[in-house]
């Protein structure tokens, strides 16, 4: 029998709708403190969180620290279904700037809040709160990095991109388009235009910069794109129908029905089928022995960016409840993650085909959660840069793919001459959400494709670890031939069968 953690007890306990004194730190609700005896580092901090609950909001706090470009080395998690708690140590990734202050800020916003802290907290939409698309197009002259600084502006701006349309003329003019929605829900407003319009100026470092934001045409939204609104409620209002078991209801009724191939396509979960990618070795085991209440879900892995978040949005995808979650990072990388689960009627999970699929699923969370793909396209006269990763349950991308993308892209001194971000539906699974897509074409400076094998796989490593922060991308590719005499900046063949590669709308 596994040995239960010291602070087990926490999540048994019975609310008094209140938070202990050790989290009532001049009852803040978020603190980020810096560490006993690493106070001269400021790349480390102690995140404190002690708010009212509220089911799926694991993962909205793990996914802003994902934005903050935060990799979690140690946490503990607790939660009665009234009041939950956060401790977590937070490191920066390799190359990341810190923005403590305004962490603290943007957590805030996410934390639920109450007036009577003696009752269970439930979530009810402002039709108010509902964010409208806006298109924010940015005419300027082409250079090295510019996509990457616009995107890092953009977050600094509180704005977040959900679709995005980038082109290179033959003048070295770019036209980017960003549909976006405003967290602080103040677009239109004048003084928010101004805002944001001379923060993108200010990036551009270009007096003759043209910059608009207006209202986005319907007809351009995707209509999975614009459902942002963070969407949780507390678990005693969670759904007792839960999401797993019509999984497995369905895969059964396609087996039965003799659609094996369909069955099997439904369970793919695992997320590295890239071409350069391998297999990592993820450790899952689930214990129904240490307590009658709770499955025990103990998860061994290689550490990296975002890999709580994956864990958490796993869990809320699926409405599966934490009651308690302990993050460890070991020696050599390793990270160990315990996690006490619930169905959401309050029970352990006992049937073993949902413990099966709920084993794969968090597998299919733990290896690298987006698809990268290089290669040659339009008959090998541009190289393409695909990486996708799937939405959540509030129809929120992935954090930070197109900044991480593209600054591995600087570091590699790659260019790109276009570049989409769009969602695009899996037609005919209503199992599996959207997906969200950033594809760029890519080239050296002088023009050139990327042509050996070994370009392409050092673009992946680079891109790879960028996303999950493993290490910082490398500057240059050593596999990379010789230079070749220049070429026009933009060649006549890659400005030909640019007609074929469409972006969606």
């Amino acid at each position: 029998m596994r040995e239960k953690p010291a602070v087990y007890a926490s999540p048994l306990k019975r609310s008094t709708g209140r938070a202990p004194n050790a989290m009532d730190v001049d009852e803040e609700v978020v603190s980020v403190r810096e560490i006993s005896g690493h106070a001269d580092n400021d790349r480390m901090r102690e995140v404190r969180i002690s708010c009212p609950d509220a089911t799926g909001l694991g993962c909205d706090i793990t996914r802003m620290l994902l934005d903050f470009g935060l990799i979690i080395t140690q946490g503990d998690i607790s939660t009665d279904g009234k009041w939950v708690f956060f401790i977590l140590k937070v490191e920066l990734a390799a190359g990341v700037s810190p923005h403590w202050k305004l962490l603290k800020t943007r957590l805030e916003k996410v934390c639920p809040t109450t007036n009577n802290t003696h009752t269970l907290w439930r979530w009810h939409s402002n039709p108010k709160d509902f964010q409208h698309p806006f298109l924010l197009q940015v005419t300027s002259y082409d250079r090295r990095g510019v996509l990457h600084d616009l995107m890092h502006t953009l977050w600094e701006s509180d704005v977040v991109v959900f679709k995005a349309h980038v082109t290179t003329g033959p003048s070295e003019k770019v036209l980017d388009m960003f549909w976006i929605y405003d967290n602080r829900c103040e677009l239109p407003d004048n003084h928010r235009v101004l805002e944001i319009s001379d923060r993108v100026r200010d990036c551009l470092q270009q007096q003759d910069a043209e910059c608009s934001i207006t209202p986005a045409p319907p007809e351009t939204c995707d209509e999975d794109s614009t459902s942002t609104i963070i969407k949780r409620c507390a678990c005693k209002d969670a759904n007792p129908a839960s999401p797993l078991r019509k999984i497995i209801s369905s895969k059964k009724h396609l087996k039965g029905s003799g659609g094996a191939a369909a069955a099997r396509a439904a369970s793919a979960v695992t997320s590295e089928s890239d071409e350069y990618g391998k297999q990592e070795e993820v450790l899952v085991a689930v214990d129904n022995c240490t307590t009658t209440a709770y499955s025990l879900v103990n998860i061994m892995c290689h550490d990296r960016k975002g890999l709580v978040y994956d864990l958490m949005r796993t869990m809320k995808d699926i409405q599966i409840r934490v009651a308690y979650g302990k993050i460890t990072v070991r020696e050599k990388g390793m990270c160990e993650v315990d996690l006490f689960i619930q169905e959401p009627d309050g029970t352990r999970i006992n049937d073993m085909d949902l413990l099966d699929e709920l084993v794969e699923r968090i597998r299919g969370a733990v290896l690298l959660p987006v698809r990268i793909s290089v290669k040659d396209v339009y008959d090998g006269t541009c190289t393409e840069l695909l990486v996708s990763a799937n939405l959540d349950s509030g129809g929120r991308g992935r954090p930070r793919v197109t900044y991480d993308v593209t600054a591995a892209l600087n570091h590699m001194d790659l260019c790109v001459f276009m570049a989409d971000v769009f969602i695009e539906a899996r037609l005919g699974d209503t199992e599996r959400r959207p997906q969200e897509l950033h594809r760029f074409l890519i080239h050296y400076k002088d023009g050139r494709r990327l042509e050996s094998v070994g370009e392409k796989r050092a673009v992946y490593n680079s891109v790879r670890a960028q996303l999950t922060g493993t290490q910082q991308a490398k500057r240059s590719m050593a596999t990379s031939p010789q230079p070749q005499p220049p070429t026009q900046a933009v060649p006549l063949s890659l400005m030909q069968s640019l007609s074929a590669w469409k972006w969606q709308s």
